[in-house]
């Protein structure tokens, strides 16, 4: 007759139970809020010392799976940024210093450490970090331990995405990745900063109207050139990828914006939802065009706007979250239309004088560039972007995207007439590319 054996419950050393509480109050849910917090109470009872140490280990233990899952550092301190307060993200600055002291032996990328100078971290303290932080920071030990937690379940929160820089001790494998920072010195790209920052400052329309055409007609043309200089060459350039980060509010309206002016620059835009940010993929000379228009074009809606509320009459919405919705949402629509038209234009400028047919040189392009995207996110899906439906706002979007005078004069001369609020409102829907679980969370 078999024996029945007791099974006792395993206790927890004194070393073990701060790991063990930290595991827990990291994984669990929000319908073990309660008991979550008890873990915090109940590691600010025990020894400091032990839970320190405990949590240093579990910290940069996330940072590094972080650094292994794709992240950058510039990437990761917006993320919590995103999802926690100001201790919080206090709190990581100090543990990416640490944990760069403590992998000094590895050599970096360049474009990662200047990221990690453009943090600005804290110096980095030698040996127990944690303890130091505690000692500096003004809050009681419940208060410290529920900062270090908020940092664990921020850091736990994240998920795979593509590796655009190796992370520290890696080896990079291939050419296919710039950095946003990592601006080349072509004179044409100087002139066109120039030119949209010009746009992007004056109070006079007329000038805004004359450096964006300039600048746009500069890009195209130049993508263009390199497009026939890399065909006649048979050069084997190849699609990078670089992330820009989203801000708040109205992402869905600035990544769509984002996604349009991609496209006409020849790219792809691929949006990460649960991280307010998108993947970029081309090739060089175009991700930086695509880039350099999103960000003046996004600085002049954002003035278009704030005009907007201030020359409105009393009772107007221009200050509503409808309103300025429809307004970004028919700003990006209205872009992309006249980035269409220019492109157009250009190309059958560019033709005429040449002699020869352009559009399979930037076809074949285009192809390798699609074949990028597919390799690096697999299969996207597509999810419609609601456009608001405030007309005022619909309307003023569009004026003003028409005011960013995105053509030549002459293409402006015999420019499409605009949509009617309503009608444009219920065209069809704007989609997003958006990447798959596994990539974006």
């Amino acid at each position: 007759m078999a024996k029945n054996r007791s099974r006792n419950p395993r206790i927890s050393s004194a070393t073990e139970l701060p790991d063990e509480l930290l595991d827990f109050a990291t994984s669990a849910g929000r319908t073990h809020e309660f008991l979550r917090l008890r873990a915090v109470e109940q590691l600010a009872a025990l020894d400091p010392a032990a839970v320190n140490r405990a949590a240093e280990r579990h910290v940069l233990a996330r940072i590094d799976s972080a650094w292994n899952l794709g992240w950058q550092p510039r990437e990761l301190v917006r993320q919590i940024r995103r999802a926690a307060d100001a201790p919080t993200v206090g709190l990581a600055l100090v543990a990416i210093a640490a944990e760069r002291a403590g992998n000094q032996a590895f050599r970096l990328d360049p474009r990662w450490a200047s990221q990690l100078t453009g943090l600005e971290l804290p110096p980095a303290v030698p040996g127990h970090w944690m303890a130091t932080w505690t000692l500096e920071v003004e809050r009681t030990r419940p208060e410290q331990i529920r900062v270090v937690v908020a940092l664990l379940r921020c850091l736990a929160g994240i998920s795979r995405i593509p590796t655009l820089i190796p992370p520290p001790g890696a080896r990079r494998v291939d050419d296919t990745i710039i950095d946003l920072d990592s601006k080349r010195d072509d004179p044409m790209f100087d002139r066109v900063r120039a030119l949209l920052a010009q746009a992007e400052s004056t109070q006079y329309e007329a000038e805004a109207e004359t450096f964006t055409a300039k600048a746009q007609e500069l890009m195209t043309r130049h993508a263009i050139d390199m497009a026939m200089l890399s065909s006649g060459a048979r050069r084997a350039e190849r699609p990078q990828t670089i992330r820009i980060g989203i801000d708040e509010p109205y992402v869905d309206a600035k990544s769509l914006l984002l996604q349009f002016v991609a496209e006409s620059s020849r790219c792809q835009a691929v949006f990460h939802e649960r991280f307010a940010m998108s993947s970029v993929v081309g090739f060089a000379a175009d991700l930086d065009a695509a880039e350099t228009l999103f960000t003046s074009l996004l600085v002049q809606a954002q003035v278009a706007m704030q005009a907007a509320a201030s020359t409105a009459p009393p009772g107007m919405r221009t200050r509503s979250r409808s309103f300025r919705t429809a307004f970004l949402m028919a700003y990006a629509c209205r872009v992309a239309e006249r980035l269409a038209e220019i492109n157009r234009y250009v190309v059958a400028d560019a033709e005429a004088e040449t002699g020869q047919s352009i559009t399979p040189v930037l076809a074949a392009r285009s192809s390798v560039v699609d074949e990028t995207v597919g390799e690096i996110f697999g299969r996207l899906r597509s999810t419609t972007v609601r456009r608001g439906f405030d007309a005022e706002g619909w309307a003023g979007g569009r004026s003003a995207a028409d005011r960013a005078r995105l053509g030549a004069g002459r293409l402006d001369r015999a420019g499409a007439s605009p949509a009617t609020p309503l009608a444009s409102a219920s065209s069809s829907p704007a989609t997003h590319r958006v990447g798959r679980r596994g990539a974006d969370g």
